[in-house]
């Protein structure tokens, strides 16, 4: 990316001295605002010193007003924004701080303006609404709006510099969730390809951004490669990933029956074991729960809706192991969906028992220490027998038996039995959103005429799909509804199907669908939610939300359904009012300390954190971190609550049954499948 060239022509003692404060850029934020961004390594909101504005001079002239924006990050960044006289293209200025003096001239396509808001990875060409948001935000100094006729913008195409779009910016208006006044720029006639910048007249320029191809690939590649890094029993190295893990983990699990709870299962290491592979680590921790099967009903449902995207060797995870699940290799002949599909199931099939029940998960004492699992030193067991468990697993088991069918029937066999098991083991206790997903399964692979009966029969009860979809990803091992517990009979094929019943599936699906668009409606940036909606992780959970728009443009086509689904998928990449990519190894402004324990490792090696992980984000008020202005409970806009902590857990920690399982999904299918070669990164390849 080009950036302002700035000369250094003096350099104070007050920065000599304090060695830790280091000038980044100069920025803008508006075309009479200058932004100085400074980083530190030291944690203190008052480091860059404002108080005295007269030490702020642009060609010799105090500067109209001053403020600032102070958050943690890689430790520390400091932002101080300048009111200035308009910045003219071609113009020379000195700017003087009580830090250092600048000499730069003002290019508007040279400077970054931060107040745009892209997607900073890749926009999907299978949608034909695509658009940055344009918000002025100041720190202490609040929200800006633009005086006076609107200023036009263009579109460019980085390496060549040549003209791709143009227009004016439009005016949204006062935004409640983000705070932000917002102007939209339309990027619907950007074709695919890139990487482009934005170039507002007399204001600056925008991070890079691509569309499509390479862009969308990179994107999916990395997206659904982060279940591999997420996987539990597993080495985790080259060639398949950096380094991290080099024996599989949590092999031995200590038979205790404990009650479900957090971090509080004692092991005293005299219990029966059992020897596990598969699943996957909860979150930022290690623990394996109920919940993770989202993950294989999810990836199950988007390869029956989309198999024409997903093939074998697509994002480079091995499937081919000894008997103890040390890598042997790649390319067993199974898309890579199916086989991430079929890890998220293992652990249940080792962990059910004769009788067909299931414990709800494993847990520990405390937390594992904050480096790789091949070093943990915590010994985990089970937890209580729980007929959930079993009942969602019943449904499961049957889907992954039908889907691998092709691949590999005498797994079919061994997964059918563990799902009678797992359904007569639950009982009465069968909640009617998992009843169905096992009958809508076991009817599609065996026919079986008593579960197509129960399908008529109880149709009706899919419809509380619209009340549920957006609700915690716990409650799916409740009485939540996911689209995979009813899908696969929508688009059935070689079987009987009752029209009825598949026009009430339907239905339920579109009056989700129709409540999403609404509150994808409700707010200037694609956040997707209602304002109360409050939930560790709700405001960066999108792909959840969006999922069911993706599933019904499956069925009809339409396409505003598609674009409703790339723009919401597009806001956790930097199209939101931090400007923030909330994916790690991705986009420009990145996020540096995710609540994860491996990531603490990688960084130590100087990698950076494992990529793929979508962290929580914004929403959630915590007493860890600072900022400047401070963050204040019902005071500060809720897609502002954030600040890059490791232990802000609530902002910085991610799950794999909501984070990254359906982004995982959905991301290749915006991207239209293919396979992205790693050593290609379309931002610096051309």
């Amino acid at each position: 990316m080009n950036k302002l060239s700035v000369l250094i022509v003096g350099l104070l003692l007050s920065l000599t001295a304090n060695a830790n404060l280091s000038f980044q850029e100069i920025r803008t934020a508006s075309k009479d605002i200058l932004v100085v961004f400074f980083k530190s390594d030291t944690i203190d909101i008052d480091e860059v010193d404002i108080s005295n504005p007269s030490q702020w001079k642009l060609n010799g002239k105090s500067v109209k007003s001053i403020s600032k924006f102070v958050t943690e990050s890689n430790k520390c960044d400091h932002y101080i924004y300048l009111g200035v006289p308009d910045l003219v293209n071609g113009n020379s200025y000195t700017l003087e701080t009580p830090y250092e003096t600048f000499s730069f001239t003002f290019k508007d396509t040279d400077i970054f303006c931060e107040s745009i808001k892209t997607n900073q990875v890749g926009y999907s060409a299978l949608s034909d609404v695509r658009y940055a948001n344009f918000a002025i935000w100041t720190g202490d100094g609040g929200v800006k709006r633009i005086e006076g006729e609107l200023p036009a913008y263009s579109v460019y195409e980085e390496a060549t510099g040549k003209k791709i779009a143009s227009g004016v910016l439009v005016r949204i208006g006062e935004d409640i969730s983000s705070g932000d006044f917002v102007y939209r720029i339309n990027l619907s006639d950007v074709p695919a390809g890139g990487p482009y910048k934005i170039t507002v007249n007399g204001y600056g320029s925008s991070y890079p951004f691509g569309v499509g191809g390479d862009f969308s690939r990179r994107l999916g590649h990395t997206s659904f490669r982060s279940l591999y890094h997420q996987r539990c029993g597993i080495q985790i190295m080259w060639p398949y990933a950096w380094n991290i893990r080099m024996k599989p983990c949590h092999e031995i699990v200590y038979q205790t029956y404990a009650p479900i709870a957090e971090a509080s299962l004692k092991v005293e290491g005299t219990e029966p074991t059992i020897k596990v592979w598969g699943g996957y680590h909860d979150a930022g921790d290690a623990d394996r729960r109920t919940y993770h099967m989202d993950v294989t009903s999810t990836l199950l449902t988007t390869f029956e809706a989309f198999p024409q995207y997903f093939t074998d060797d697509q994002f480079n995870i091995p499937d081919i192991f000894d008997e103890n699940y040390y890598i042997i290799g790649k390319g067993n002949g199974i898309p890579d969906i199916i086989d991430e599909a079929a890890w998220g199931a293992m652990f249940w099939e080792y962990f059910q028992e004769e009788s067909g029940e299931i414990p709800w998960g494993t847990e520990t004492l405390g937390y594992s220490p904050f480096t790789t699992y091949d070093k943990e030193d915590h010994l985990f067991g089970s937890e209580r027998i729980d007929p959930r468990t079993a009942a969602w697993a019943s449904g499961m088991f049957m889907h992954l038996a039908r889907v691998i069918e092709p691949y590999r029937p005498e797994r079919t066999r061994e997964l059918v039995e563990r799902a009678e098991k797992a359904f007569k083991a639950a009982g009465e206790n069968i909640t009617p959103n998992h009843r169905m997903y096992y009958f809508v399964e076991k009817y599609l692979l065996t026919r079986d005429e008593s579960a197509h009966a129960y399908i008529k029969e109880h149709a009706d009860d899919v419809r509380e799909l619209a009340n549920t979809y957006n609700q915690g990803t716990e409650a799916f091992a409740n009485k939540a509804w996911l689209v995979s517990y009813f899908y696969s009979y929508i688009i059935a094929k070689n079987i009987p199907t009752d029209a009825r019943v598949v026009k009430i599936f339907t239905e339920a699906l579109q009056a989700t669908v129709d409540k999403q668009m609404g509150y994808l409606e409700g707010n200037a940036y694609p956040v997707g939610t209602p304002l109360n909606l409050r939930w560790w992780g709700s405001n960066v959970a999108q792909g959840q939300y969006s999922f069911p728009i993706l599933m019904l443009w499956r069925l009809n086509g339409e396409q505003k359904y598609i674009n409703a689904v790339s723009q919401m998928m597009d806001y956790a990449l930097g199209l939101n009012p931090l400007g923030k990519c909330f994916m790690t190894g991705l986009g420009f402004n990145r996020v540096h300390n995710p609540h994860d324990r491996e990531s603490a490792y990688t960084i130590e090696q100087g990698w950076g954190p494992r990529p793929g992980i979508l962290i929580f984000g914004p929403g959630l008020v915590t007493n860890r971190g600072k900022s400047h202005p401070a963050i204040v409970k019902n005071q500060t806009p809720r897609e502002r609550i954030y600040i890059d902590n490791r232990d802000a857990i609530s902002q910085s920690e991610f799950t794999i049954y909501q984070s990254l399982c359906f982004p995982a999904a959905i991301y290749p299918v915006l991207a239209e499948g293919g396979k992205y070669d790693e050593s290609n990164n379309p931002f610096y390849s051309r």
